[in-house]
């Protein structure tokens, strides 16, 4: 090797030594240094003074966002951590430009901020401010924590304007619509109407213009008409996506200065539900009123009814008392508190006591309904697994409730009849199973095909039945373990409910048990049977762990109860859990050890699963994590929003033990 290669090799060149200041190895290092800086006021770099030099070093070298300003026309220079800042339009042009001519649409707001602190003003402070700026093709609302400090020449005079600031734009925007729905909150539990419903809509498209421009409340033909109408400024919110109020759409009008993002649709989607939820409400009490009305019409009959009629009305009178009574005290605790008190615990009972409420009133009409005859059977050939999955989440609430630890078997066929009234048959037992089993029990939901007969099984290891009671138990207004303090709930309705609506499928419906705390099983046989199009694929026992081998699996459900038995489940089939309840809590357990697989409850407060997810593949490591989504919503534009997102697969509480572990292979 020549003697002149040997001394490049063993000291840095002229010009490279004159630009260690900048650094290099990042895009905007390597981009001052190549930009033609002779053709700006600052001229070459070579002829930089020091303060400059120095003060450029500062930026490039800062893993912070931050900008510079120097000379008489404001020349820009910025560094890595501020390019995300631009989005799209203004970078890399603005390297260098006249910091008047890069920001035109702010230059009101920052220009008399810039002077000051150059004809010496002192450094300010500015938090959250909002700062609109051009990006992405249009003018965004952009919220801004940052500080202007003076940067002083060989002159010791303010040669230029250091910039270090922060972008809270999702902080702010997330507390003013956490705000908004806090105030929603407030409102609705006082409406009496569906007037007032929409009273409480228009004050908060008053309170929060910024994210309301305007919302509207479609019912019937013109929520059916709500697509041609809308705008590209508009979002249509449809109560069924959300499995809320089937009819009701609410169109909102979005703000053209923010991104319709996915923090921005939750937002929209929680008013949504909120709205929803009252009005179901509403439409309760008026139903409750009926059967209430029905309830006096029948003690007028009292002398006149059966000994199991004098026992319904009584178990019906106490149910009804049972949630009326947090009702009324949760009503009181509000008065108490006044305008300003939190009261979103008492809200919560009231919601669940309403929503128990609801369904006492809708067994009572179906009894109804079946005995007068009014109830027609709208048969279609369906998958029998679509049927399970829509009984299985009409049940999950209480199965969540008793923790208890649902086994499911379902063959691989179609079948030919109401879809709608075999989830509530099914469901039915699926609820007498889990309020008669002791809390952390099993549950088991099976099927069998036996030529063209199907034969679905229910079965648990909870109080069972007395012998003297089996043989009544599918009777109207019949109970088993009616204890005092009436712990299990109920009418006594639901199984004569299943049997009835068997029968009018032309199936039979019956109970067998060992005795009293031995566990029972609730059979119902069923015609129709179609063959499924291709050779049905064996699915691996439910109860049967794949191997794991060392998968590391991390649970994240602010449902504590659902979290802890998720996690023994994992362990149970030979996985590695680590569990978070929330999402912070997520990430840091991620960013010490990532592990294999995440399964991630979708409904989680503050940061949605969608959103950690994205944090998650963003951590060292993130990139191969096999993420799967889990949700009480099951339905396929749930399934499709998970698949979009980047999930392998989408799991509907209560999970499918035999899908967990196909998921999990």
């Amino acid at each position: 090797m020549p003697p002149s290669s040997l001394t490049s090799l063993a000291y840095p060149t002229a010009r490279e030594d004159a630009l260690r200041f900048i650094g290099c190895g990042t895009p905007m290092r390597e981009l001052v240094r190549a930009f033609r800086w002779e053709r700006t006021p600052l001229g070459a770099i070579a002829d930089w003074p020091v303060a400059l030099r120095t003060a450029v070093g500062l930026v490039l070298h800062s893993a912070h966002p931050m900008f510079l300003w120097w000379g008489e026309q404001l020349t820009q220079i910025y560094n890595d951590a501020y390019v995300p800042c631009f989005g799209v339009g203004k970078h890399p042009a603005s390297l260098g430009q006249d910091g008047r001519e890069c920001w035109p649409e702010i230059w009101s707001i920052i220009g008399p901020q810039i002077e000051d602190v150059r004809n010496g003003g002192e450094p300010r402070w500015y938090a959250d401010n909002l700062v609109p700026i051009r990006r992405n093709g249009r003018i965004e609302d952009v919220y801004w924590s940052y500080t202007y400090t003076p940067v002083f020449d060989e002159d010791d005079r303010v040669g230029g304007v250091l910039v270090v600031c922060t972008e809270t734009t999702a902080q702010v925007l997330a507390e003013r619509r956490r705000r908004t729905l806090d105030l929603l909150a407030r409102r609705l539990p006082g409406c009496r109407s569906e007037q007032d419903v929409r009273d409480s809509v228009a004050q908060s498209t008053r309170d929060n213009p910024a994210d309301l421009p305007r919302v509207r409340l479609l019912r019937g033909a013109q929520a059916a008409d709500a697509d041609a109408d809308a705008g590209a400024d508009s979002v249509l919110i449809r109560g069924a996506e959300l499995h809320l109020c089937a009819d009701l759409t609410l169109a909102f009008q979005v703000s053209p200065q923010l991104p319709l993002d996915q923090s921005y649709r939750a937002f929209l989607e929680q008013f949504t539900a909120a709205v929803c939820a009252t009005l179901s409400r509403l439409e309760s009490d008026r139903a409750l009123a009926e059967a209430m009305a029905e309830s006096e019409r029948l003690n007028l009959d009292l002398n006149l009814s059966s000994r199991t009629k004098d026992e319904f009305l009584a178990m019906l009178g106490h149910e009804l008392r049972n949630p009326l009574a947090p009702i009324v005290t949760a009503l009181k605790l509000m008065k108490l508190r006044g305008d300003g008190g939190d009261t979103a615990h008492e809200q919560a009972v009231i919601q669940r006591q309403v929503d128990h409420l609801v369904r006492l009133v809708d067994d009572l009409l179906d009894v109804s309904r079946i005995a007068s005859g009014k109830v027609e059977l709208r048969k279609e050939t369906v998958a029998l697994a679509e049927v399970m999955d829509k009984a299985i989440e009409m049940a999950s609430p209480l199965l969540e409730q008793k923790r208890h630890r649902l086994l499911v078997d379902v063959a691989d066929v179609r079948w030919h009849g109401d879809p709608a009234r075999l989830a509530q048959v099914v469901s039915n037992l699926l609820s007498n199973a889990a309020r008669y089993t002791p809390a952390g029990g099993h549950v088991t939901l099976a099927t069998r095909v036996t030529g063209d007969a199907l034969r679905i099984q229910v079965t648990d290891d909870g109080n069972g039945i007395a012998p003297a009671l089996l043989p009544h138990i599918f009777d109207l207004f019949v109970q088993g373990d009616r204890q005092l303090d009436r712990a299990k709930g109920g009418l006594g309705i639901g199984l004569a409910l299943v049997r009835n609506l068997v029968r009018m499928h032309g199936g039979e419906a019956s109970a067998y048990s060992a005795g009293e705390g031995r566990g029972s099983t609730f059979t119902i046989t069923l015609p129709d049977v179609v063959p499924a199009p291709t050779a049905a694929t064996a699915q691996p026992p439910s109860a049967v762990p794949l191997a794991a081998g060392e998968v590391r699996v991390l649970v994240v459900d602010d449902n504590q109860d659902a979290a802890d038995s998720l996690s023994e489940l994992l362990g149970a089939l030979g996985y590695q859990a680590t569990v978070a309840y929330d999402p912070a809590q997520a990430i840091a357990l991620a960013s010490g050890a990532m592990p294999e697989v995440a399964i991630l409850d979708i409904g989680l407060p503050g940061m949605d699963g969608f959103e950690l997810a994205g944090v998650l593949r963003t951590l060292p490591g993130g990139a191969a994590l096999k993420l799967l989504a889990l949700s009480g919503y099951g339905q396929e534009n749930d399934k499709s929003r998970s698949r979009e997102a980047g999930f392998a697969a989408h799991l509907v509480k209560p999970i499918n033990i035999a899908e967990l572990q196909l998921s999990l292979a």
